[in-house]
């Protein structure tokens, strides 16, 4: 019994032994399968956090330029901040948009009259880029950022208006 035991161990130990080496080998042809796989996840994992970050400080500083010059009653803007213009139409949108006709109609009149009531706005576009890894296709994409502020407003006496509304009409004014 002892012969048959000492055969049947053998034979039990080597398919253990080929099978552990065998695993083993699988392990690293996943590992070398599996490798670009992961390089390109984390490659756009960066790629995701560097245009985020990116976009975060474009807001930032976008907005910040925007409020400073409004709160200067868009008379003056920050140093470095050359995005930010200034509106005095609808197209920045603080007026009631059922207004855009009305003062269409009026012309220069319309622009001059609803100017002097709704005020002005400060608005900003600012784009920076981002690269692209070359792993995605290189190149770059940019981050936009856009904000619109109402200016501070100042105060108007009537005769102001009614210049500011004269001018318009008639272009005579220095």
């Amino acid at each position: 019994m002892k012969g048959a035991d000492a055969v049947s161990m053998t034979s039990r130990r080597r398919p253990r032994r080929a099978r552990r080496f065998a695993s083993r080998g699988a392990a690293y042809a996943e590992t070398v399968v599996m490798l670009p796989f992961f390089i390109a996840v984390l490659t756009c994992m960066m790629f995701v956090h560097k245009a985020w970050s990116t976009k975060l400080r474009t807001m930032e500083e976008n907005r910040h330029c925007v409020v400073a010059y409004a709160f200067e009653a868009c008379t003056q803007r920050p140093p470095g901040c050359n995005q930010v213009t200034t509106a005095t139409d609808s197209s920045a949108g603080e007026r009631p948009g059922a207004l855009n006709s009305l003062e269409n109609m009026l012309g220069g009149a319309g622009g001059a009259f609803f100017g002097a009531i709704f005020g002005k706005t400060a608005s900003g576009r600012l784009t920076q880029p981002v690269t692209r890894p070359t792993l995605l296709g290189g190149g770059s994409v940019n981050a936009l950022a856009l904000n619109t502020m109402a200016c501070n407003t100042e105060r108007m006496e009537p005769a102001q208006v009614f210049r500011q509304l004269f001018c318009a009409v008639i272009p005579v004014c220095p």
